[in-house]
């Protein structure tokens, strides 16, 4: 099995901006150092997700934990779907095209087989449809069918109370209508993207909106670095206060 090109978070990192996937790929060490608030944002994400995966119980956890297994998991990920030994698997695997996702939670409802990705956010963004718009393709491109793709995010409303209430945490929403219509505009992408892969330089690409829209970028300072720092793109982070539940809900979902 070739190593895959693209991964989706690859693939939205090149869709924000080319040259900040080709810096990624062949000039990481020109990448700034995370901010803590967003190292906090990811590790709430990472920590949203476990929870989540309790909406479906009794899964089997195929989650890569390096690079390394990446193919031994997309080999585990076939066996468990062709076998029908489990309807849940975490983190389900899928290359094609030299394209790879991983998907939070793949689910068999009445026969059919469901997506869902998890979001730590308190609405569905358009990045975020992109990133669902990605993983459909190359899922379904596999060949497995998907009868549907859903986002499972974080109800603004919700209220800790010490006990845990899932289903009152997390709102599960379908969004197959408006990634269907995208599925054309990903493969299109996909290529751009891959082409952008293969320069001998990066892409000439100005600074701009780009560099902090959607996601602030982690080469602000190489890309930056020849204008004044008052020029520079101001960063500001959503605060972290609405998420302070988090570990206690993960402490209760562990104690079950």
């Amino acid at each position: 099995m070739e190593k895959h090109l693209l991964s989706k978070s690859t693939f939205i990192r090149g869709s924000q901006c080319l040259k900040s996937l080709y810096l990624n790929k062949k000039r990481p060490f020109l990448r700034d150092r995370l901010a803590p608030e967003q190292l906090a944002k990811f590790r709430r994400g990472t920590k949203l997700g476990v929870v989540a995966q309790n909406l479906f119980p009794g899964g089997v956890d195929v989650r890569p934990r390096s690079y390394h297994q990446y193919a031994k998991k997309l080999l585990e990920t076939q066996e468990v779907i062709t076998s029908g030994s489990h309807d849940v698997i975490y983190e389900a695997g899928f290359q094609y095209d030299r394209l790879l996702v991983f998907l939070d939670i793949l689910n068999k409802e009445r026969g059919n087989w469901v997506g869902y990705e998890v979001k730590s956010a308190l609405k569905i963004s358009d990045t975020f449809l992109l990133d669902a718009a990605f993983q459909y393709y190359v899922i379904t491109n596999t060949g497995l069918a998907l009868k549907d793709f859903q986002i499972i995010y974080i109800n603004k409303a919700y209220k800790f109370d010490g006990t845990l209430k899932l289903e009152e945490l997390f709102i599960k929403e379908s969004v197959l209508d408006r990634i269907l219509p995208l599925q054309e505009f990903i493969k299109e992408k996909v290529e751009e993207e891959k082409a952008t892969l293969l320069l001998e330089k990066s892409p000439l690409i100005d600074p701009g909106d780009q560099c902090t829209n959607p996601y602030p970028c982690d080469f602000i300072g190489h890309c930056w670095k020849k204008l004044p720092k008052e020029q520079w793109p101001e960063i500001s982070y959503s605060g972290e206060e609405f998420y302070h539940f988090v570990d206690d809900v993960l402490k209760l979902v562990s104690e079950k």
